[in-house]
Protein backbone atom coordinates (compact mmCIF):
# COMPACT_ATOMS: atom_id res chain seq x y z
CA UNK A 1 0.00 0.00 0.00
CA UNK A 2 1.43 3.35 -1.07
CA UNK A 3 1.54 6.39 1.18
CA UNK A 4 3.07 9.85 1.33
CA UNK A 5 4.30 12.06 4.14
CA UNK A 6 2.70 15.48 4.43
CA UNK A 7 2.85 18.47 6.79
CA UNK A 8 -0.70 19.75 7.31
CA UNK A 9 -1.16 23.36 8.35
CA UNK A 10 -3.20 24.18 11.43
CA UNK A 11 -6.93 23.97 10.82
CA UNK A 12 -10.37 24.36 12.34
CA UNK A 13 -13.05 21.68 12.01
CA UNK A 14 -16.72 22.43 12.54
CA UNK A 15 -19.08 19.49 12.54
CA UNK A 16 -21.12 16.94 14.41
CA UNK A 17 -19.47 14.79 17.11
CA UNK A 18 -20.08 11.68 19.17
CA UNK A 19 -18.23 9.03 21.11
CA UNK A 20 -17.97 5.74 19.25
CA UNK A 21 -16.58 2.24 19.19
CA UNK A 22 -15.58 -0.50 16.76
CA UNK A 23 -17.92 -3.48 16.98
CA UNK A 24 -16.61 -6.16 14.63
CA UNK A 25 -17.16 -4.67 11.15
CA UNK A 26 -19.64 -2.00 12.22
CA UNK A 27 -18.44 1.43 13.30
CA UNK A 28 -20.71 3.52 15.50
CA UNK A 29 -21.66 6.44 15.16
CA UNK A 30 -19.64 7.37 12.06
CA UNK A 31 -22.24 6.71 9.31
CA UNK A 32 -24.84 8.85 11.11
CA UNK A 33 -22.35 11.72 11.60
CA UNK A 34 -21.31 11.61 7.92
CA UNK A 35 -24.94 11.78 6.83
CA UNK A 36 -25.66 14.79 9.07
CA UNK A 37 -22.49 16.51 7.88
CA UNK A 38 -23.25 15.76 4.24
CA UNK A 39 -26.39 17.93 4.42
CA UNK A 40 -24.56 20.74 6.26
CA UNK A 41 -21.67 20.69 3.76
CA UNK A 42 -23.92 20.52 0.70
CA UNK A 43 -25.69 23.69 1.86
CA UNK A 44 -22.33 25.51 2.08
CA UNK A 45 -20.80 24.39 -1.23
CA UNK A 46 -17.72 22.89 0.44
CA UNK A 47 -15.54 20.66 -1.74
CA UNK A 48 -14.74 18.03 0.90
CA UNK A 49 -16.07 16.38 4.01
CA UNK A 50 -13.59 15.82 6.84
CA UNK A 51 -13.75 13.36 9.74
CA UNK A 52 -11.36 13.34 12.69
CA UNK A 53 -10.90 10.58 15.22
CA UNK A 54 -9.31 10.94 18.66
CA UNK A 55 -7.38 8.99 19.68
CA UNK A 56 -6.14 7.31 16.51
CA UNK A 57 -6.01 3.51 16.37
CA UNK A 58 -8.39 3.01 19.23
CA UNK A 59 -11.49 0.82 19.63
CA UNK A 60 -13.16 3.59 21.69
CA UNK A 61 -12.90 7.08 20.23
CA UNK A 62 -14.41 10.54 19.80
CA UNK A 63 -15.32 11.29 16.19
CA UNK A 64 -16.18 14.60 14.54
CA UNK A 65 -17.35 14.90 10.96
CA UNK A 66 -17.79 18.18 9.14
CA UNK A 67 -16.10 20.97 7.27
CA UNK A 68 -12.57 22.30 7.53
CA UNK A 69 -12.02 26.06 7.87
CA UNK A 70 -8.89 28.21 8.05
CA UNK A 71 -10.17 30.11 11.08
CA UNK A 72 -13.06 30.07 13.51
CA UNK A 73 -16.26 31.48 12.00
CA UNK A 74 -19.09 31.20 14.51
CA UNK A 75 -21.64 32.28 11.87
CA UNK A 76 -21.11 28.91 10.13
CA UNK A 77 -21.89 26.84 13.20
CA UNK A 78 -25.39 25.44 13.62
CA UNK A 79 -26.98 24.32 16.88
CA UNK A 80 -25.64 20.96 18.06
CA UNK A 81 -22.30 21.33 16.26
CA UNK A 82 -18.82 21.31 17.75
CA UNK A 83 -15.70 23.19 16.79
CA UNK A 84 -12.12 21.96 17.16
CA UNK A 85 -8.76 23.53 16.36
CA UNK A 86 -5.64 21.52 15.52
CA UNK A 87 -2.03 22.71 15.14
CA UNK A 88 0.31 22.02 12.24
CA UNK A 89 1.25 18.33 12.16
CA UNK A 90 3.15 15.76 10.11
CA UNK A 91 1.01 12.91 8.71
CA UNK A 92 1.40 9.81 6.63
CA UNK A 93 -1.42 9.76 4.07
CA UNK A 94 -2.99 6.61 2.62
CA UNK A 95 -5.79 6.21 0.07
CA UNK A 96 -8.81 3.94 0.36
CA UNK A 97 -10.46 2.96 -2.94
CA UNK A 98 -13.62 0.86 -2.96
CA UNK A 99 -16.93 0.54 -1.17
CA UNK A 100 -17.16 2.15 2.25
CA UNK A 101 -17.96 -1.34 3.57
CA UNK A 102 -14.31 -2.29 2.87
CA UNK A 103 -12.83 0.56 4.91
CA UNK A 104 -12.10 -1.72 7.91
CA UNK A 105 -9.89 -3.96 5.71
CA UNK A 106 -8.11 -0.87 4.35
CA UNK A 107 -7.33 0.16 7.93
CA UNK A 108 -5.86 -3.30 8.60
CA UNK A 109 -3.52 -2.77 5.63
CA UNK A 110 -2.70 0.76 6.76
CA UNK A 111 -1.70 -0.39 10.26
CA UNK A 112 0.42 -3.18 8.80
CA UNK A 113 2.36 -0.74 6.60
CA UNK A 114 2.47 1.86 9.39
CA UNK A 115 4.07 -0.64 11.79
CA UNK A 116 6.40 -2.13 9.16
CA UNK A 117 7.73 1.33 8.27
CA UNK A 118 8.43 2.04 11.96
CA UNK A 119 6.11 5.00 12.39
CA UNK A 120 4.75 6.05 15.80
CA UNK A 121 1.46 7.86 16.33
CA UNK A 122 1.68 11.42 17.62
CA UNK A 123 -0.57 11.30 20.68
CA UNK A 124 -3.13 14.06 21.10
CA UNK A 125 -3.42 14.61 17.34
CA UNK A 126 -6.32 13.43 15.20
CA UNK A 127 -6.51 10.70 12.62
CA UNK A 128 -8.20 12.38 9.63
CA UNK A 129 -10.45 11.04 6.88
CA UNK A 130 -11.02 13.29 3.85
CA UNK A 131 -13.55 12.66 1.10
CA UNK A 132 -14.26 14.87 -1.91
CA UNK A 133 -17.90 15.90 -2.11
CA UNK A 134 -18.06 14.49 -5.66
CA UNK A 135 -17.98 11.07 -3.95
CA UNK A 136 -21.45 11.67 -2.43
CA UNK A 137 -23.70 8.84 -3.58
CA UNK A 138 -20.76 6.61 -4.53
CA UNK A 139 -20.12 5.18 -1.04
CA UNK A 140 -21.10 1.64 -2.03
CA UNK A 141 -19.25 1.57 -5.36
CA UNK A 142 -15.74 0.46 -6.25
CA UNK A 143 -15.02 4.06 -7.40
CA UNK A 144 -15.40 5.49 -3.88
CA UNK A 145 -12.17 7.12 -2.62
CA UNK A 146 -11.05 8.70 0.60
CA UNK A 147 -7.75 9.69 2.18
CA UNK A 148 -6.69 8.51 5.63
CA UNK A 149 -4.20 10.76 7.44
CA UNK A 150 -2.32 9.28 10.41
CA UNK A 151 -0.42 11.71 12.71
CA UNK A 152 3.22 10.77 13.28
CA UNK A 153 6.01 11.83 15.61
Amino acid sequence: MKFKEFIKDSFVLVGFSAAGKWDEDIVYPIPRLWEKSRKFISERDADKIVGVCLPPRSNHYFYTCGMEMNSVDFHKIDEGMTIHTFPEQKYVVFKHIGSSKTIPSTYEKIWSVFDKEGYSIKEGMPEIEIVSTDMFGKEETKEYEMEVWIPVK
